[in-house]
């Protein structure tokens, strides 16, 4: 599953390395970056994690009822999605309608001409969030019928769309290939719904135009979805902040530096992190349902030893690797080397948060499974608010650059983190056990040996990143990571590291 989500990401990556190439960090750039972020982000704050953190929990609790549970919780599950359709059209009309002064709130440092074509480009791209809601609600329907392949190889088919406009279609329309871009990418979310139809016929589920809102167990969602929505605030909302700071720099092209930044640190946490959070989350729901709460445990420390695991090394090669990444993914085209640099030392910054992120991630959905909301939201609350504060200290330290919003985004998760761990440690008894902290700590000595053996690598074959070519940014990223990455599964050998996921729900389930 997370090869899949892997193969998704780097096509994501492969879109945007396209759009960096053919609009580097001009008009029109700055105007599209914009743009793209209000529906998304916009979806993120009011509907992505309240549709799957509520979601998913009680559709899970209708297995309980035994062989009938599966036909209910499909009934509850069409009820849900034409709740969200609902909620979507209304918000896409909306956004559609006052594009205008969404924009200026937003974004209001962007110059007349990036405003007057971030607004258009606004209009094409807000129905993505109908599209996107309605797609979320069925990816958790084949989640929760153990179907996680395909919901991992979405996007593929979104990305592709995207990545076969740039190649054939957007030279083509000349200065009007920023709209087609826009089309493009719209066009890309319908694709994603169309392509979870086929599977979801497999696993027997049909859809019907059932809108009895009031039934209890959407009058639970809906009692979830506050809190949960508020919950999933902490990453949406540093984008926000960061879209708002950004232009207010005294740097070239910094709202485009920080977006393409951002989405580098999406594409790494979420190749490392979501597949195991997408693995587990049904599977806690079901231990929490059924009152197995060893099962749940021993779930829970599996899912943070698996997630960190695979976090640390990644992470100790993108603090050193950066300037090699990014010139080998960006640098080309429109993007000179300048931009090169100034994108590789903010996501030098950002990616001190990604174990962070992974745990802000994995606690959520722990939390969610046990139908408890109001952590998560006063962690991401918190971590916003630290992330608005630092924003507001470090631009005016001028030597940041766009560092100082990343940076802010980081320590912002930071706090996140640090709630929700204090309140699993209360809520989950046994969770942080000596065996865990053991198996932890050994974690953290195969990082430390990891980066220290990719540190002494880079000092002898790191030469001028931005300045080297192709293939000598790749030897380098390769006689640098992969002796780290060995020294690191050897050092987990010789610590004898073990991972184990508990079989016991699933032994309850078919017993009740």
């Amino acid at each position: 599953m997370i090869a899949a989500m892997a193969l998704s990401k780097v096509l994501g990556m492969l879109r945007s390395v396209l759009l960096a190439s053919h609009y580097g960090t001009g008009t029109e750039a700055n105007a599209f970056t914009a743009a793209t972020q209000i529906p998304l982000t916009c979806f993120d704050l009011l509907l992505s994690a309240a549709i799957l953190g509520c979601f998913i929990p009680v559709y899970n609790s209708f297995f309980k009822d035994g062989g009938s549970g599966e036909a209910k919780a499909d009934r509850f599950a069409c009820v849900f999605l034409n709740f969200v359709i609902t909620v979507t059209g209304i918000l896409t009309v909306a956004g559609i309608l006052f594009a205008d002064p969404l924009l200026s709130l937003i974004s209001p440092d962007l110059t007349q001409a990036e405003h007057s074509l971030g607004v258009v480009l606004l209009r094409i791209m807000f129905p993505m969030i109908l599209f996107t809601g309605a797609a979320y609600t069925l990816v958790g329907v084949l989640q929760s019928k153990n179907e996680f392949i395909v919901p991992s190889l979405i996007s593929c088919i979104s990305n592709l769309g995207v990545i076969l406009y740039f190649v054939l279609l957007d030279r083509a329309l000349g200065e009007n290939g920023i709209y087609g871009v826009a089309v493009a990418y719209s066009i890309s979310w319908v694709l994603q719904l169309v392509t979870l139809i086929v599977p979801l016929r497999k696993k027997g589920f049909r859809y019907h135009a059932d809108f009895h809102f009031g039934s209890p167990q959407m009058k639970k969602v809906l009692i979830m979805g506050l809190p949960v929505m508020i919950g999933s605030w902490q990453a949406p909302l540093g984008v926000l902040l960061g879209t708002y700071f950004a232009p207010r720099l005294a740097v070239d092209g910094a709202l485009t530096i920080f977006g393409y930044t951002n989405n580098l640190y999406v594409i790494i946490t979420g190749i490392l992190t979501y597949g195991i959070c997408n693995y587990i989350f049904p599977r806690l729901s079901r231990q929490n349902a059924l009152g197995d709460e060893a099962s749940f445990c021993k779930t829970c420390q599996s899912g943070i030893l698996s997630a960190l695991a695979i976090v640390l090394p990644i992470m100790a090669g993108v603090l050193i690797l950066s300037g090699e990444g990014v010139s080998i993914i960006y640098r080309r085209g429109e993007f000179g080397a300048q931009a090169a640099r100034e994108t590789a030392y903010a996501l030098r910054l950002m990616c001190i948060g990604m174990p962070c992120n992974c745990m802000i991630e994995l606690c959520n959905r722990m939390m969610y499974s046990k139908t408890k909301t109001k952590v998560p939201m006063i962690a991401a609350l918190a971590g916003a608010l630290s992330n608005l504060l630092c924003c507001l200290a470090f631009i005016r330290i001028p030597q940041l650059r766009v560092g100082s919003l990343t940076l802010a985004s980081a320590l912002g998760q930071l706090v996140a983190c640090i709630i929700l761990i204090a309140a699993l440690y209360k809520s989950c008894a046994g969770i942080f056990e000596k065996t865990f902290l053991f198996s932890f700590l050994k974690l953290l000595a195969a990082a430390a040996c990891s980066f220290f053996v990719m540190w002494l690598c880079h000092r002898f074959f790191g030469k001028a990143p931005y300045t080297d070519g192709f293939l000598r940014n790749v030897l380098c990223c390769c006689v640098v990571f992969f002796p780290g990455l060995l020294a690191y599964g050897g050092m987990l050998k010789l610590l004898r590291f073990r991972l184990k996921f508990s079989k016991k729900e699933e032994v309850l389930r078919e017993d009740n």
